[in-house]
């Protein structure tokens, strides 16, 4: 069974949001997944439609001991269990004061079922605690998810120095991934923390950087995640890649020859080869013309002069996968939707943005 720890001291990141999600990608990819939530707060619930006040058996009786991890799990959709919390769990560090081994107390309950799932996700509290504590020495891999805030960037470095002193002292090695979630590149401040990041953690960050969207934040008032909410919005594009990466590294970590076995189908669309699109606009030869879309975080791209039938036209020529992509150009500093598509989508900021089916 794959371990893996959703972590950071800051709330408010997207530490239960990325949980949520990529337990549903997986799930829904016919991996076996069981999340975990040792967040008082319960939000794991919240986050799939579950209240909390029907559990019959919470990670609290698991962790003190009163109930074995079986008794305490509950199905949640196909090929997804869970072992949710609620606001007792607040009191577990108190109950267990001076107990000793108490941090290795979720490891140890999951010995009796990790032959029956491929996966198993944790969320942690925002917090470096007991129950955070617990959460590090079950897992095996780390994932930080990383807000563009300077709150966000300092717990990176506490967090960091928290794992140093658990491989130093309980001799627990693990792997870490950082995230960056609610991203909004147009601004310098986001551009910044990105920059920040690669230059000093680009080995340790994954590729895919999940973009800021309203979307996400209303699949979750309807207790749903984006995977069955909406398969069109930003934040399902951005969250099935980084679930494909999480994927791939399972591949890295084996040291196997042949690559990791990656879905070859979705929602949204066959993860096969890319295909050749072509963006054709017509603009003056003297005007600055990019593109931005899904497919490059909306960062503008410079589109090429190419004198098309007699035409003064501007051309792109990207490899897409396949599925359903939001995109504008940009011409002299100007956002405008495609003239030549019809097909549009409302862009929640007063305006409309291209949509191409690749």
């Amino acid at each position: 069974m794959r371990r893996i720890a959703l972590v950071n001291q800051k709330g408010g990141c997207g530490k239960t949001t990325t949980a949520v999600t990529l337990a549903a990608f997986l799930a829904s990819w016919g991996k076996r997944v069981l999340i975990v939530d040792l967040d008082p707060q319960g939000h794991v619930a919240l986050g799939l439609g579950v209240a909390t006040d029907r559990l019959e058996k919470s990670i609290y009786e698991v962790l003190s001991g009163e109930v074995p991890i079986s008794e305490a799990v509950v199905n949640l959709s196909e090929n997804l269990d869970g072992v949710l919390s609620d606001v007792v769990l607040s009191a577990f560090e108190q109950s267990v004061a001076g107990v000793p081994d108490r941090e290795k107390r979720l490891s140890r309950s999951l010995e009796t079922v990790s032959g029956n799932y491929d996966y198993l996700i944790l969320d942690s509290p925002p917090s470096v605690g007991l129950l955070t504590f617990n959460g590090l020495l079950a897992a095996r891999e780390v994932v930080i998810p990383v807000d563009p805030s300077y709150f966000s960037l300092h717990g990176l470095g506490k967090l960091l120095e928290t794992m140093e002193i658990i491989e130093e002292q309980a001799g627990h090695e693990l792997s870490m991934g950082i995230l960056a979630t609610n991203v909004d590149r147009r601004t310098n401040f986001c551009r910044k923390v990105l920059s920040l990041l690669e230059e000093h953690f680009s080995e340790r960050c994954f590729r895919t950087v999940i973009r800021t969207c309203t979307r996400i934040r209303e699949a979750a008032s309807l207790g749903k995640t984006i995977v069955e909410y909406d398969p069109h919005s930003n934040a399902y594009i951005d969250y099935q890649r980084f679930a494909r990466e999480v994927l791939r590294r399972e591949k890295a970590m084996a040291g196997a020859d042949a690559p990791a076995k990656i879905p070859t189908s979705s929602r949204r669309g066959a993860d096969t080869d890319n295909r050749a699109v072509i963006f054709t606009i017509e603009a003056p030869v003297n005007a600055d013309v990019k593109i931005a879309g899904d497919f490059n975080q909306w960062v503008p791209e410079t589109l090429h002069f190419n004198d098309v039938d007699g035409r003064p036209a501007w051309q792109k020529l990207l490899h897409l996968a396949p599925g359903s992509y939001e995109y504008k150009y940009v011409i002299d500093g100007k956002w405008v939707a495609d003239p030549e598509n019809a097909k549009t989508k409302d862009n929640l900021l007063g305006g409309m943005n291209s949509i191409i089916d690749v």
